[in-house]
């Protein structure tokens, strides 16, 4: 299946002024981008007009918005480790609303999330090498670090100590492993196996992080969690936390980006979810998770997909609906930069570009090549301002018509 969207690179380049000539003279004035040609454009049966966002009265919604927000509170591998720039899995970077929805936990720790009355949470991983998530141990340094919120600091302190306890309890060759620059914090190893899992707390939240490198150094391995340690506390100084009795009135929108996003049907708001594909029993990388209704912020969609990023953000904005998304860059230039450096999907295994919509002047479509029998078979990306979207669709003539309505969404948007 073709990338939801590009890897994200930094835009280093300075920009210069541009100006506009004719007959020798600077010509004052504003320049306007053109007018989309709607006659031009077939958008087949979905809308072009922005919706609006309904209220939110509803605290399950507002648990994946609190969780959406503490995704700007979790630290980046690459701040621990400038070379984890490859996501680990299919979404690198989710919101984690509920126990059920922890995953990358191993299932006797999710009851204990319950049991402590977890609130919200967050995951975000990272590893040194693109390979898939279900090889990767042993054969990549990894980081995964998992914020969690409870309801006070007592919940926290216990969910802490008792997420290693019974983690640590899944396998008779665990052995203990104190984390010297955090004595407060639990952690434990199996000495044939080159990960480590560690969770401490801080106030109410926890941190847990598992680690990962290519042999069994321990050392090596307790050093990568005191230095995630270390940098999440400092992190979360900065963060205020909705009070839970606010949840349901998180606003459902963020700037106005899932009112920019195709709709999966005309009229339909994409209210906020997240859709656990997979759970495995025990604690890794190999959970598939699917958001929709949520705006990621900078440092949340700066690790969004599982493909390499850079070691730094570049400031932008993802809106999430389903398997449609919209970037919002810094500008126009930085959102050309940004199209243009994914121009190589065309050319990837396993895909091959296909004829793009008539009357959008920036788009370009893929068909995945895997014999897929369900799912989106084809897939358009499209530019415009300093917007970038990528939309799915099981046929081209859908997938055209859904990137063209997207186009004069925007257009429309823009005015």
């Amino acid at each position: 299946m073709p990338r939801v969207h590009a890897r994200y690179r930094a835009v280093v380049s300075a920009l210069g002024a541009v100006l506009l000539l004719a007959t020798g003279c600077t010509v004052a004035g504003s320049p306007a981008r053109m007018a989309p040609d709607r006659a031009a454009v077939d958008i087949g049966p979905y809308g072009v007009t922005p919706l609006v966002a309904p209220p939110n009265d509803n605290e399950k919604y507002g648990r994946v918005l609190e969780s959406v927000r503490m995704g700007e509170a979790v630290i980046d591998p690459v701040e621990i480790d400038p070379a984890l720039t490859f996501g680990v899995g299919i979404a690198a970077s989710v919101p984690i609303p509920t126990p059920a929805k922890a995953g990358f936990l191993a299932q006797p720790v999710r009851a204990v999330l319950e049991r402590r009355g977890m609130l919200a949470g967050f995951s975000v991983g990272g590893m040194d090498t693109g390979i898939p998530a279900e090889v990767a141990v042993g054969r990549a340094r990894l980081l995964t670090v998992l914020l969690l919120r409870f309801p006070d600091d007592a919940a926290a302190r216990s969910a802490a100590t008792e997420i290693d306890a019974v983690d640590a309890a899944v396998s008779p060759e665990n052995v203990p492993v104190p984390i010297p620059e955090h004595p407060e914090a639990h952690g434990h190893w199996r000495p044939t196996a080159p990960t480590l899992a560690a969770t401490t707390a801080v106030g109410p939240f926890v941190i847990s992080v598992l680690a990962g490198e290519r042999s069994t150094d321990l050392e090596a391995l307790r050093r990568m969690a005191g230095t995630a340690f270390t940098a999440q506390r400092a992190r979360l100084a900065d963060f205020r936390p909705t009070p839970p009795d606010r949840f349901a009135t998180l606003p459902l929108d963020t700037d106005g980006m899932l009112a920019r996003l195709l709709p999966e049907a005309p009229g339909v708001w994409p209210w906020p979810a997240v859709i656990t594909r997979r759970n495995d029993p025990n604690a890794g990388w190999l959970t598939s998770v699917t958001a929709s209704g949520i705006v990621l912020g900078p440092r949340a969609s700066h690790r969004w997909g599982s493909w390499q990023r850079p070691a730094e953000g570049i400031g932008m904005v993802l809106a999430l609906n389903g398997q449609h998304t919209l970037l919002r860059l810094a500008d126009a230039v930085a959102a050309r930069r940004e199209y243009d450096d994914a121009v190589d999907e065309l050319t990837e295994p396993g895909q091959r570009q296909t004829a793009s919509p008539a009357g959008v002047p920036d788009a370009r479509c893929m068909e995945s090549l895997s014999g897929l029998q369900f799912g989106p078979r084809f897939a358009c990306r499209m530019l415009y301002g300093r917007y970038e979207a990528v939309v799915f669709a099981r046929t081209l003539a859908d997938a055209h018509h859904k990137i063209s309505a997207q186009y004069l969404l925007l257009a429309r948007s823009e005015q």
